[in-house]
């Protein structure tokens, strides 16, 4: 009788032991699952010393499943950049420490960051403005108010999405 009891407590122990094992496999692969679709996710960052347009855009561009990051001044979005090696810079013109062109120019400076797509959002509505903001090495020119149809048409198509 002894020897049925033994049997009976390992199996049993055995049977717990593959369940324990089978929890752990599937909370590793919901845990790939979700790192690999946030790989996936493409880093916009956005530079605007303007905190409601920040959070509006950042509202907008996490409802598009793109991951962002903020900052509020030219000097953190260079190292936020570098930090987050984000896949496309949303960049306000007028900040409070540098110009919106001299960030751009900075950016393109940086090997690495040499190609990223740099669109820039101002209140400047004069050419001049715009062909500055080109030869500053901005991808595309964006008008605020913002309108985010146009934004997310313009973000998609410099990521190739």
């Amino acid at each position: 009788m002894r020897g049925e009891d033994e049997k009976k407590y390992e199996d049993e122990e055995s049977q717990e032991y593959l369940l324990h094992r089978l929890l752990l496999i599937e909370i590793v692969k919901e845990t790939l699952l979700v790192y690999t679709l946030n790989m996936n996710k493409k880093k916009i960052l956005i530079i605007d010393d303007d905190y409601n347009v920040a959070k509006k855009t950042k509202e907008e561009l996490l409802k598009a499943d793109f991951e962002v990051i903020l900052s509020y001044n030219g000097k953190e979005g260079i190292e936020k950049l570098k930090e987050s090696k984000a896949d496309c810079v949303l960049l306000d013109l007028v900040l409070p420490d540098e110009s919106g062109f001299k960030v751009a120019q900075e950016i393109r400076a940086i090997a690495e960051f040499a190609q990223t797509p740099i669109i820039a959002t101002s209140l400047k509505h004069e050419e001049i403005d715009k062909h500055i903001a080109a030869k500053s090495g901005i991808t595309v020119y964006v008008e605020k108010p913002i309108d985010y149809a146009r934004l997310l048409f313009n973000i998609k198509d410099v990521l190739g999405k």
